[in-house]
């Protein structure tokens, strides 16, 4: 009941969780593939098999929830394809009256130091890696309605500075468009600082995971001491980046 909306996925969460969501909330479902193709040129995105911005809607989705990985410095037939699947998912959106939310990380190529394939910050990034991408599927050819966007900083870079900030500013600049912020794995403090940056620049909110309820997870598999720290440490975090958002964020 703490949060205006949730994200779930259509595999596991949806049928497990439907009956106690709150009409009052909205629902906002995954379309993509967890599993992603890494090739040698970069990493392509697919959606769910059997699965569409069609029946989002039909099941009664309040918008539809895509991340597509991407680097600037990719290579061309990847990005290509990255940016094609976003077109078409965005035409579909338009086609069936329902709100895109986009999502956009940057990952390493074969290139960089720090390697990884989980669904986390990727360590060492570049701001400029991140900017360039917000400014692609900012064009109007995408059809995106709000994006949720990663620290264009490494979450512990967030120190408050003026630097930091204005790379944010640049951030919501090219964004153009409601915009919230992801946790991407980042810390309950870490997290915070990146919000009051993101607020600062005009974000409306965040749509977070882990940041709140990985710590409580940490305790299993002892469910008691889980739901402990749901309810106690979780909930506690999340009511205060909720005051915050309510004191700084942009409205959109």
């Amino acid at each position: 009941p703490a949060s205006s909306a949730l994200l779930v996925d259509p595999l596991w969460a949806y049928s497990a969780c439907i009956g106690h969501i709150s009409p009052r909330q909205g629902l906002i479902l995954t379309l993509e593939d967890h599993r992603f193709e890494d090739g040698p040129g970069g990493r392509t995105s697919a959606s769910i098999p059997d699965w569409s911005v069609e029946k989002i809607r039909r099941i009664g989705g309040d918008a539809v929830k895509v991340l597509a990985w991407y680097r600037p410095d990719a290579a061309p037939s990847v990005n290509r394809a990255q940016q094609d699947l976003v077109k078409r998912i965005g035409e579909d959106c338009a086609r069936y009256d329902i709100p895109f939310l986009l999502e956009m990380l940057v990952y390493p190529l074969a290139k960089d130091a720090h390697q990884t394939k989980e669904y986390v910050e990727m360590k060492g990034k570049k701001s400029d890696d991140v900017l360039a991408t917000v400014e692609e599927f900012a064009k109007p050819d995408y059809g995106v309605d709000v994006f949720k966007l990663e620290s264009p900083v490494n979450a512990e870079d967030a120190d408050g500075s003026a630097d930091v900030q204005a790379i944010f500013d640049e951030m919501g600049r090219l964004a153009g468009r409601p915009w919230v912020m992801l946790s991407a794995g980042a810390g309950k403090p870490e997290f915070r600082k990146v919000l009051e940056h993101a607020f600062s620049a005009g974000a409306s909110g965040f749509l977070a995971g882990r940041a709140i309820w990985l710590d409580a997870f940490n305790a299993y598999p002892d469910w008691a001491a889980i739901e402990a720290g749901l309810r106690g440490e979780g909930c506690d975090y999340m009511a205060d980046i909720s005051a915050l958002a309510d004191a700084k964020a942009a409205n959109w």
